[in-house]
């Protein structure tokens, strides 16, 4: 395990690659999203990843997913969509003390795959995910995309059934972060990091 956080998301996700790559010699892993076509990268741009495995080696490798994630980095957060996939799961992981914009979205590719469990996955938290819904709501604020934020505000509410306060940026994150903080002790971290990103975007 790594305890030293990357110079920089293109060595996060270098690292990444590697650890993935090793770990399966026989799958095939790689960047997708914007970080695959670094004209289109920004720096709030998440590390998306693909990786496709042999579907006699994927049990393994679901089992012992977050022990190979801990090569890159200490995982803080790794929760899987609960959205049914057949052939596939999408992976959401956080690691320590890296910044909020790199999320590593992985997905995770093999036939019937989708009826097989991720080992050591933490439980789904829709505390969390409204917390993650203010992230990309601030993304697209920060790129000037206001349709798109008002889009995926929406659906940060929506987890957590909260009501729009229908005031400035600042008021309606702050309202809901609050609503997050004290609904979940346990996002208390997540939530003060996210708000300080917020202040970040919105006041420049």
């Amino acid at each position: 395990m790594t305890t030293t956080v990357p110079a920089s998301r293109e060595e996060a996700a270098a690292m990444l690659l590697d650890v993935l790559t090793v770990s399966c010699p026989a799958g095939d892993v790689c960047l997708i999203g914007s970080m695959a076509k670094p004209e289109d990268a920004d720096a709030f741009s998440d590390i998306d990843v693909r990786w496709t495995i042999p579907p006699e080696q994927a049990p393994g490798h679901l089992q012992s997913l977050r022990e190979t994630l801990q090569q890159v980095g200490v995982v803080e957060s790794l929760r899987v969509d609960p959205e049914p996939r057949p052939d596939s799961h999408l992976v959401f992981v956080r690691f320590q003390d890296w910044p909020l914009w790199w999320r590593v979205d992985l997905e995770i590719h093999s036939a019937g795959l989708g009826s097989v469990g991720v080992h050591g996955a933490d439980e789904w938290s829709r505390h969390e995910s409204a917390c993650m819904g203010v992230l990309v709501t601030l993304k697209a604020i920060a790129r000037n995309r206001p349709e798109a934020a008002e889009g995926l505000w929406i659906r940060a509410l929506q987890r957590v059934d909260a009501v729009d306060v229908a005031e400035d940026w600042e008021l309606r994150i702050d309202s809901l972060l609050d609503l997050i903080a004290t609904s979940s002790p346990l996002t208390a971290d997540l939530v003060s990091r996210t708000r300080e990103l917020s202040r970040e975007v919105l006041s420049g």
